[in-house]
């Protein structure tokens, strides 16, 4: 059966729900229909704007331009400081509802998700009028508009759901890939970040069309593991599934830190991975547990979050390899936007090491390896602090 996927996504989320808010406490206006945004911190004339409303969008008022910048095009201009509970609220109910309907639900962050309508196609009927009807639930239910995009792949759901806004049902089957997408602006590709871009274009590279048939060893060469994703996505390819355990609820040990400032330096964010690598890996030994999965988390000044997983062939639990396998995760995921929040968590926790020995790897040494790493867990337990470590002589990028 040809997969079906639905991605929903909150039209101008932060805006639309403190407007419930604010409604709810007694305010006049509905602030969706007005010359209105959210920013950081109303008080400084330089916060950044996260959200805004059609109207402020009218007159070129967009994230992440700045306060000071807003009020020069529309100087009584209303600005909401952001209410990140209230948020979150409105998302755990939004995603309580969905599972009811939908057998496999994945939050992609707190105002999308993907839901895989294969299994339910059946009960519920053409997917189409089905999401026409559900976006109109939505609405019903909660006061908050969405849009649904339709594909048979998590990318193509996602990319239908940014076409024309707000309250919208649009559709980008893998037949309509090559007609809706290739004539395309390479910057509309999914993943396709600003220095993404800036490389794509010195290469003579400008529609997601002209991605799609290059070569992709000149790519790998150029943007390496970057390089071949983006041509895949250019060519509508996309196989990961649906993820029903949601990043808050799946087993896991994890660390994450808000910078005090948003950083683009890499050596700087490499720093908390390192420090979030020696913790996952004390805290595995502790437990007496590998792991099997490992994601990395960004969010941006917009607080948009994106996430990264690798599903390891060899469990793992020492430090090194988690640091290094974060780090490859990492240049993978950014996309040379300022880091707001870091993240590093470790899954799919297991007492048995499932470890493929290559034909160059002794047994032996494996087990010293560990031999070792389990007398310095031995020695930092009894201390209560785990300030002994095996000497690293790598970089940190």
């Amino acid at each position: 059966m040809e997969r079906i996927i639905l991605h929903i996504d909150v039209n101008s989320a932060f805006l639309s729900w403190s407007a419930l808010k604010l409604l709810h406490d007694g305010y006049k206006k509905d602030i969706r229909n007005e010359v209105a945004v959210i920013a950081g911190d109303p008080s400084k004339r330089h916060g950044v704007i996260v959200a805004a409303s059609i109207p402020a969008k009218k007159l070129g008022i967009k994230p992440p331009t700045n306060l000071y910048e807003a009020r020069k095009i529309c100087e009584n201009i209303i600005v909401v400081k952001p209410d990140r509970e209230f948020y979150v609220l409105c998302s755990k109910k939004l995603i309580s509802f969905l599972k009811r309907i939908f057998t496999r639900v994945e939050q992609f962050s707190i105002d999308e998700c993907f839901v895989d309508y294969t299994d339910v196609k059946s009960k519920y009927g053409d997917e189409i009028a089905f999401a026409y009807r559900l976006k109109d639930e939505i609405y019903k239910r909660f006061g908050f508009t969405v849009n649904v995009g339709i594909g048979n792949n998590k990318l193509c759901a996602k990319m239908a759901s940014d076409f024309e806004k707000p309250n919208k049902v649009h559709t980008l089957y893998l037949s309509e890939f090559k007609e809706k997408m290739f004539n395309k602006d390479v910057s509309e590709l999914f993943m396709a970040g600003k220095a993404s871009c800036v490389k794509l274009r010195s290469m003579g590279i400008n529609t997601i069309g002209e991605l799609a048939l290059a070569d992709e060893n000149i790519l790998i060469t150029k943007m390496k593991s970057m390089g071949k994703m983006l041509k895949e996505y250019a060519n509508g390819i996309d196989e990961s599934e649906v993820n029903t355990e949601s990043y808050d609820e799946r087993k896991s040990i994890g660390f994450s830190r808000t910078l005090a400032e948003s950083s683009d330096n890499k050596a700087e964010i490499f720093k908390y991975l390192f420090n979030f690598s020696k913790d996952i890996s004390s805290k595995l030994k502790e437990k007496k547990l590998y792991a099997s999965t490992l994601t990395v988390t960004i969010r941006n000044d917009a607080f948009k979050t994106v996430n990264h997983q690798k599903k390891l062939i060899n469990s793992i639990y020492k430090e090194d390899d988690i640091y290094e396998n974060a780090k490859e995760l990492f240049n993978k995921l950014w996309d040379t936007n300022p880091v707001r929040l870091i993240g590093l968590s470790a899954s799919d926790l297991s007492e048995y090491n499932n470890y493929q020995l290559s034909l160059f790897e002794e047994n032996e040494e494996v087990k010293k390896q560990q031999e070792v790493d389990d007398l310095i867990n031995s020695i930092n337990k009894k201390i209560g602090k785990n300030i002994i470590y095996k000497g690293n002589k790598k970089k940190l990028v």
